[in-house]
């Protein structure tokens, strides 16, 4: 299989999955209103985000414009160079990455702010979105297809393709 047109489907479809959740969510639910999906473990709270991941650099909008703009067209020249190379595990990983960060970049271009709505009820943790939860999965794939103990897999890897 073509890796580098398997890339591009995977961060199309975030990429689309985000911008339809937050459609959705725009248009279906008042800011902050909080509606109930699984008692004590998950709700729908809509929440515009100026800041980035935690809510850090908050209000500095262009920075993260210029940011985001810069890692989603060093990952995609990165994935055109070497899709066909990496393991899938990668190249998906970084696909997640990739559609996460233009479902975000379209938010803070178009609103000024991304539009946050997952709660996890069961912990203290800051709501978050599906292009959010794309970039830490991948994040997350890309630290385990990596990790010390599947080196060796990784070098039988890099010997079938050196042949």
């Amino acid at each position: 299989m073509n890796k580098k047109k398997f890339f591009i489907i995977i961060a199309l479809i975030i990429f689309i999955l985000d911008r339809l959740s937050k459609f959705y969510i725009e248009g279906a639910i008042a800011y902050c209103e909080k509606f109930i999906i699984i008692n004590k473990i998950l709700s729908i709270t809509k929440i515009y985000n100026t800041g980035a991941a935690f809510s850090i650099l908050e209000n500095n909008i262009m920075f993260l414009i210029i940011f985001s703009l810069t890692v989603s067209m060093v990952i995609f020249y990165f994935l055109q160079k070497n899709a066909n190379t990496m393991t899938t595990g990668d190249v998906i990983g970084w696909n997640l990455i990739l559609g996460g960060t233009l479902g975000n970049l379209y938010d803070r271009v178009f609103y000024n702010y991304v539009i946050d709505f997952i709660q996890l009820d069961f912990i203290n943790f800051p709501v978050f979105n599906i292009a959010d939860a794309s970039i830490n999965i991948g994040a997350i794939i890309i630290i385990i297809m990596n990790f010390p103990l599947w080196s060796k897999d990784k070098e039988k890897i890099d010997e079938q393709k050196s042949l």
